[in-house]
């Protein structure tokens, strides 16, 4: 884990606001702490209680104060190994989550931006187990928050299959064959999974892969098409298509203009 920058209870007494309309290299973990409104991509969200998102390299962000003073700590940095990284996510990209153990999250923040400061012989790997600590915390909340929708049939079910769909990006899914995990047909399937959830279950999965193909574009030299296929695309003509619908750009044109 690499952490590139740092900051611990920033406040600005006057108010803030900060976009960013092509994203940052950077992961960016930002804990808002008083109200705000957030957008990434072409969603909004009113923050009225301190959230957690972590925003994905080269996503378009803006976030602005709703009263004075505003609050928030951050968090720049890039995982050793992207993949591991995401694997091991408790939670969504690019979405807030509402944090309900703040007395438990913060002090790990504190300490992370401590020690960002403080260059050890075993930094590095320090930074790496606070932060997946911290991810594992932000993910405690996550499913806090979501099981206020426990009264959906199957809720418990349709969460783990949703934790595993966001942890597997590479893996060609079939709403088939998860509705099958449960015995559910694939339509009844797919009505619980967006009252559960907000958004359905096809949606994260193409989401989860446009991110992790920004990373393989931006962090290695892989061609689109190797992209694609391994990425769980047959047909690369079909991964441009759905990178395109979701990012505004083709893949290549994506790459060539964060480089």
């Amino acid at each position: 884990m690499h952490i590139h920058n740092a900051i611990y209870n920033t406040i600005h007494e006057d108010g803030f606001s900060t976009s960013r309309a092509s994203g940052i290299a950077d992961y960016l973990l930002l804990y808002i702490k008083t109200p705000a409104l957030l957008q990434v991509r072409e969603n909004t969200y009113t923050i009225t209680d301190p959230s957690v998102v972590v925003i994905s390299g080269y996503t378009p962000y803006k976030y602005i104060s709703v009263t004075a003073p505003y609050c928030d700590d951050y968090i720049h940095f890039l995982p050793r190994d992207t993949n591991d990284f995401l694997k091991k996510l408790y939670f969504p990209l690019n979405k807030p989550v509402k944090i309900n153990n703040h007395d438990l999250i913060d002090p790990i923040i504190h300490a992370i931006c401590r020690e960002y400061y403080e260059s050890t012989e075993y930094v590095l790997d320090i930074q790496y187990y606070q932060m997946m600590l911290l991810m594992a915390r932000v993910g405690e909340s996550w499913s806090a928050e979501h099981y206020q929708n426990s009264q959906v049939p199957y809720f418990e079910n349709l969460l783990v299959i949703r934790k595993k769909v966001l942890a597997d990006p590479a893996k060609n899914w079939k709403i088939k064959d998860l509705a099958k995990e449960i015995t559910l047909s694939p339509a009844y399937f797919q009505v619980l999974y967006k009252k559960a959830f907000g958004t359905t279950c096809l949606s994260d999965i193409i989401e989860n892969k446009i991110t992790a193909a920004k990373e393989y574009l931006l962090s290695t030299d892989m061609s689109v098409a190797d992209i694609a296929s391994e990425l769980g695309y047959s047909q690369v003509y079909h991964f441009i298509r759905q990178f395109k619908k979701s990012t505004g750009v083709t893949p290549g044109a994506f790459r060539k203009s964060m480089r």
